[in-house]
C-alpha cells in the first residue's frame, strides 16, 4: 500500500495542480500586461499611495473571491458572502458590546462566519438549491447586520484597527494575511484527502460518493470555509472603512464569482485552483483603481467588470482550449446529461 501511495502522490497531485492553473494563464498575462501598460502611462499610478490602496482594495475581494472559488469547485455557488463581509464590519464595529477587545471581536466575527457558512451547507444537503439557499441567507445576514447597526459608523477597537491599517514597506497588512490565507487553501484543495474529495465531488458527485468519499462533509466543509473567507474579507474591508456598514459587502458576491469565472473555476465543479482567482482579482481592482485615478464615474466600474468578464469568456473559447470556461461548461452539462440519462434507464 505504501509502495502505491508514497511514490504516486506527488506526481498526481502535481498535475492535477498544473492542470487546475491552465485556464488562469490567459488572465495572468492580461493582468500583467495591464499593470505594465498601466505603470508606464500613469505617474500617479505608480505612486507608492496608490500601489497601498490598491493592495488594501484586493485584499477583501482576495478572501472572498477564494472562499467562493472553493464553493464553485463542488458546483455550487454562494450569493450570501457579500452580506456575510457587511455584518463583519458591523460587528466589527460594535466592539463596546465585546469590551473593546480585538481578540473577542474577531473570534465572534469569524464564528459568525462559520455559522453563516455551516447553515449555508446544511441547507444545501438538506435539497434546497444552492441559489436559493444562499439568496435566503444573503437576507437574512442583511437583515440582522442593519438590526445591529442601521447606518454607517461605530466604533472598531483600536487594538483591531491599528493591525489591520499596518504597512509593511508600502504592502497592507490584510494583502499579506489575504494572501498566506489563499495559499494555506490552495494547500488544503490540492494536497488533502479533503481537496480530493472536493474536486471529485464537483465533478461527480454520485460517482465520489460510490467510491467511498465523504461527500456530505466535504460539500459542508466548503461552505463552511466560505463563510469563513467571508468574515476574514469582513475584517479587511474595516480597514479601508475604519467603521461598520450593513451594505458596504454587497458588491462583493457578484464580484467574487466574476473572480473565480475569469480565473477558470468552472461552474460545474471539479475544474481549477483557488490560486487562479489571484490575477482574476488584481484585474478587477486594477480596472476601478484605473476608472478611480481617472475620474470616471463608479458606475461605469460595473459596465467595466461585465466587460471584462464577456471578454474573458470569448478569450476561452477563441483559444479553443478544452480547460477554457465555456468548453468546461459544455462537457459539464453533456456529463449531467448522460447521468441524468442512465438514471432514467434504470
Amino acid at each position: 500500500m505504501s509502495a502505491r501511495s508514497g511514490p504516486r502522490r506527488p506526481a498526481g497531485l502535481g498535475a492535477t495542480t498544473r492542470a487546475g492553473l491552465k485556464p488562469a494563464i490567459f488572465v495572468t498575462l492580461v493582468s500583467v500586461l495591464a499593470v505594465v501598460v498601466a505603470a508606464i502611462a500613469s505617474a500617479p499610478f505608480r505612486s507608492s499611495t496608490n500601489v497601498e490602496s490598491l493592495l488594501f482594495q484586493m485584499a477583501p475581494l482576495l478572501l472572498v473571491a477564494a472562499g467562493q472559488a472553493t464553493v464553485i469547485l463542488i458546483a455550487g455557488i454562494d450569493l450570501s458572502v457579500g452580506s456575510m463581509m457587511s455584518l463583519a464590519t458591523v460587528l466589527a464595529a460594535s466592539g463596546s458590546a465585546f469590551g473593546n477587545s480585538a481578540v473577542a471581536v474577531v473570534a465572534v466575527v469569524l464564528l459568525v462566519g462559520a455559522i453563516g457558512g455551516l447553515a449555508n451547507g446544511l441547507g444545501v444537503l438538506s435539497g434546497v438549491n444552492p441559489l436559493v439557499m444562499t439568496l435566503a441567507t444573503m437576507a437574512v445576514f442583511r437583515g440582522v447586520a442593519l438590526l445591529v447597526l442601521g447606518q454607517p459608523g461605530g466604533s472598531v477597537p483600536s487594538g483591531l484597527l491599528t493591525p489591520l491599517t499596518n504597512v509593511y514597506g508600502h504592502v497592507p497588512l490584510p494583502f499579506v494575511v489575504a494572501l498566506v490565507a489563499i495559499v494555506l487553501l490552495w494547500f488544503a484543495t490540492a494536497e488533502t484527502r479533503w481537496g480530493r474529495s472536493l474536486y471529485a465531488t464537483g465533478a461527480d458527485e454520485r460517482h465520489a460518493a460510490s467510491a467511498g468519499l465523504p461527500v456530505r462533509r466535504t460539500i459542508l466543509t466548503a461552505y463552511l470555509v466560505a463563510g469563513l473567507f467571508a468574515a476574514l474579507g469582513g475584517l479587511a474591508l474595516v480597514a479601508r472603512i475604519y467603521s461598520g456598514d450593513p451594505l458596504v459587502g454587497d458588491p462583493f458576491a457578484l464580484d467574487s464569482i466574476t473572480a473565480a469565472l475569469i480565473g477558470g473555476i468552472a461552474v460545474t465543479g471539479g475544474r481549477g485552483s483557488v490560486l487562479a482567482v489571484v490575477p482574476a482579482v488584481l484585474l478587477l481592482s486594477l480596472t476601478d483603481n484605473l476608472l478611480n485615478l481617472f475620474g470616471v464615474f463608479s458606475y461605469w466600474q460595473y459596465v467595466a467588470k461585465g466587460v471584462i468578464l464577456i471578454v474573458t469568456l470569448w478569450g476561452y473559447h477563441a483559444a479553443g482550449s478544452p480547460s477554457g470556461l465555456l468548453a468546461m461548461a459544455r462537457s459539464g452539462w453533456r456529463a449531467r446529461d448522460a447521468r441524468a440519462a442512465r438514471g432514467t434507464k434504470a
